[in-house]
């Protein structure tokens, strides 16, 4: 196996070679299931290997679910199914004393490598580990996720049914992707299902699951719901409103505002005191919002928590209040660009001045918005360089910028070059060849600095 393209079908000594035979340096995880391993492709790309337990229980059928669950979805917040193993052999095995041939059944599943390791490692004891931007667009991806499980077109819906921190992964720039299928079960038309199982994670299943065995899209949002929360306010924060909420069903619109009010608080202080970030209106609407959807969906009632749907279209209210917000928004004049990038120093790009000599500084540009941002630096070629002077960063970045100044015998007694930074959103297609003042010509953001020696 030496590439990513396409789904395949692997030895099982492949597998064994590029794990280093299942070893402990290559384990990076286990589930209900099985282990996961980390293995490296001839080419250097890394995949992440599941060896499937044989389990009393777990037989062809449950294989072939899992299989084909992953086969047949295609979502950028869905983990990617990369290759599978499934051989039979024939063993020597002792059996009352005499070796006999049983049959041996190895498993395993191959998935696209993400490095930035499961959620839960995330997510401390008050929340998301991560600023606001960043925490909101992975709790908008795994809904997007999730919504798309529930309502792939053509194909029978999936429920995950174990849904929780530790099956959702994250990429190298924290965009999360929904994993782990082992036990999930592919639904037509019917809406409601029970199972004399009671398969799950204490903690993110429902009561109506818990008690009857009861499947529904509500037994995911349950799910979603407790993962919200345990984002925006922290593990010990769902523990004690779950149990009060349990204690009375009833549970009053004075606690929940109180509830939202504490959880405002929280991040408004997080994020005041986050360099560079200017805590805003459309900041505190989001945390809101978000901590609403993580309340309804952890309601008793099923019939009360809303559906992904719904969860969805809250959702992309708030993008497009987010997006309006940005477009009225005034460009400051100092350091920032309609707080998508901002720019450290932040009033003037500063050279130390020596006779005859070049000088050099170094400036951070942070992108703040949950999109990618291209940008070009514009200065008087004949004076300064700048590196690199164009780009695309990815949400919730940064890039260092190194500016060199042309040497000099005086420092310019009263200098009236500026520094500028342009800069638009961009979609994921877009590349840095593209960065040109005919493309940033209609609309683009502007940051000017001023020049000065010291």
């Amino acid at each position: 196996m030496s590439s990513l393209s396409e789904v395949i079908t692997i030895t099982f000594d492949s597998i064994k070679e590029i794990t280093g035979d299942f070893s402990k340096e290559s384990k990076i995880g286990s589930g209900g299931y099985g282990e996961v391993y980390k293995g490296v492709l001839l080419n250097g790309d890394k995949i992440a290997i599941k060896k499937l337990f044989p389990i009393h229980g777990f037989d062809a059928e449950e294989f072939e679910n899992e299989f084909n669950s992953l086969m047949n979805v295609s979502h950028e917040n869905i983990i990617r199914l990369i290759g599978y193993c499934c051989e039979t052999t024939n063993q020597p095995t002792k059996h009352n004393g005499k070796f006999v041939f049983a049959e041996v059944t190895k498993r395993c599943l191959c998935f696209e490598y993400m490095q930035g390791g499961n959620l839960d490692k995330h997510i401390s004891d008050e929340s998301c580990i991560h600023d606001w931007p960043t925490t909101y667009r992975i709790i908008n991806g795994i809904c997007q996720g999730l919504h798309h499980l529930h309502n792939r077109r053509d194909e029978k819906r999936i429920y995950h049914l174990d849904l929780k921190p530790a099956n959702i992964l994250l990429d190298k720039n924290t965009v999360p992707k929904i994993g782990d299928f082992g036990l999930s079960r592919l639904f037509g038309d019917s809406k409601t299902y029970e199972t004399s199982k009671r398969e799950g994670t204490v903690g993110f299943m429902p009561p109506e699951f818990i008690q009857n065995g009861t499947v529904t899209p509500k037994n995911d949002v349950f799910s979603l719901g407790v993962i919200i929360f345990h984002m925006m306010a922290g593990k010990k924060a769902y523990t004690d409103y779950w149990e009060m909420h349990q204690s009375n069903k009833e549970f009053s619109d004075k606690n929940r505002l109180e509830l939202i009010k504490s959880v405002q608080e929280h991040w408004g202080k997080k994020m005041q005191a986050t360099v560079g970030h200017t805590w805003c209106e459309i900041d505190i609407l989001g945390v809101k919002k978000c901590i609403e959807i993580a309340m309804s969906c952890v309601e008793i009632d099923r019939k009360k928590r809303p559906s992904i749907d719904k969860i969805i279209h809250d959702l992309n209210e708030l993008d497009a209040k987010i997006k309006n917000s940005s477009r009225k928004d005034p460009m400051s004049h100092v350091g920032q660009l309609k707080k998508d990038i901002i720019i450290d120093p932040s009033r003037a790009v500063r050279f130390p001045f020596e006779p005859n000599r070049d000088a050099s500084c170094c400036l951070q540009l942070i992108n703040k918005a949950s999109c990618l941002i291209a940008f070009n630096i514009k200065v008087n070629q004949n004076k300064y360089r700048a590196h690199p002077y164009k780009g695309i960063m990815s949400p919730c970045s940064m890039c260092y910028i190194t500016m060199t100044s042309s040497a000099q015998e005086k420092a310019p007694l009263c200098c009236e070059d500026v520094f500028i930074v342009q800069s638009t959103r961009v979609n994921k297609d877009f590349t840095a060849e593209q960065i040109t003042e005919d493309f940033l010509a209609p609309a683009v953001d502007e940051l000017i600095l001023p020049i000065v020696f010291v």
